[in-house]
């Protein structure tokens, strides 16, 4: 499948921060070689506060769990929640091998959406949903030749949906989609079908992000020099146009925020681009990765300089704060209040710990 062309890209792009991230650049046999030893944060939105939940090596995609005093995060293909006191470290995702990208976690904090790969499958995900605790783990697509990955949940005429993106093959040629599933009767739609050319690398749609309050649609599509679309609405036949010139970045993503009219999103030249869909407005910020929103705030990470560091700015530009060193892959809470985080420490020796324990 064309699927495989794709894993050297996924792998070096996602590896990026893994790789830069608290790494020691000396090469005599006398430098000092720090050992690390990964974990997982809470800090205050401003920086302060910082407390360490959880050691975990390999963390990956950390996020709070809504209405709930609940972490959940990826660590070697699998999926775990975790107190933010670090008590209760449940894996939830039983044997199966999860996808590396976001899981979805709904608005309720009840259920949780993610993609699972099968071995003798040729690169298919099906989407599985389970709650926090792990129990009634159910695979919700079950298909044998469609790839169903990077769901999100969704509000749209007063129910409850999963909105997602597809990949399959068939006689006549590769086929990407942007489909959505009705929760409650788990009847599915698809909103969008678009073929693929050997040039969009089987990439397809990607990461799709919906404003539930202006009913538009956002979706990534084609290979690494790809575009961001917009669509009015995620229901089929609605007329689609690119506002976004190409250049735009997959697995790098593009954020959404659900409270004002903004899309934060990665460029090819190295920067952020932050779009408001009201105006048409686009303004550019310096590199950053593993980015979120809050109403007027950039949360992401800079590992320009080595050593990855979590930064804030402001809409406009303003007031850049570095909140906490050797660290990466933030994210807030419901009400922006809080920031869960991956952090290192160093092990030797203990006095070289940059980050509060």
């Amino acid at each position: 499948m064309k699927t495989k062309l794709l894993l050297p890209i996924m792998f070096i792009t996602w590896m990026l921060p893994l790789l830069f991230c608290g790494y020691n650049y000396g090469g005599g046999d006398n430098d000092y070689e720090p050992i690390y030893q990964d974990a997982i944060y809470i800090m205050d939105a401003d920086g302060n506060n910082k407390q360490k939940v959880i050691d975990v090596d390999g963390c990956d995609n950390v996020q709070f769990i809504p209405n709930s005093n609940k972490l959940l995060y990826l660590a070697d293909n699998s999926l775990y929640t975790v107190n933010e006191d670090g008590t209760e470290n449940v894996k939830i995702s039983e044997d199966l091998n999860v996808r590396w990208d976001l899981p979805a976690i709904s608005n309720d904090g009840e259920k949780i959406a993610f993609a699972v790969y099968y071995d003798s499958r040729d690169y298919i995900y099906d989407l599985y949903m389970t709650e926090p605790t792990g129990n009634e783990l159910t695979n919700l697509t079950n298909t044998v030749d469609v790839s169903e990955k990077e769901a999100t949940f969704i509000q749209y005429q007063n129910q409850e949906f999963l909105l997602y993106v597809t990949y399959f093959n068939n006689r006549d040629g590769s086929y990407s989609t942007v489909s959505k599933m009705n929760l409650a009767n788990s009847i599915i739609d698809t909103c969008y079908i678009k073929e693929l050319s050997n040039l969009d690398y089987a990439n397809g749609f990607a990461d799709p992000k919906y404003d539930e309050n202006t009913d538009k649609l956002f979706v990534f599509w084609g290979n690494v020099d790809g575009s961001i679309y917009q669509y009015s609405s995620v229901e089929d036949g609605f007329i689609e146009y690119e506002f976004i010139a190409k250049g735009a970045i997959p697995y790098y993503s593009h954020e959404l925020s659900q409270i004002v009219t903004k899309l934060l999103y990665y460029h090819q030249n190295d920067y952020m681009t932050l779009f408001d869909y009201t105006f048409q407005i686009s303004t550019n910020f310096e590199e950053g990765y593993n980015f979120t929103l809050s109403e007027d705030t950039i949360l992401y990470t800079d590992l320009r300089t080595g050593l990855c560091s979590i930064y804030s700015i402001q809409f406009d530009g303003f007031n850049k704060n570095l909140l906490t060193e050797d660290s990466m892959m933030p994210r807030f809470n419901k009400d922006t209040s809080q920031i869960v985080y991956i952090g290192q420490y160093i092990t030797n020796p203990v006095q070289k710990n940059l980050i509060t324990n």
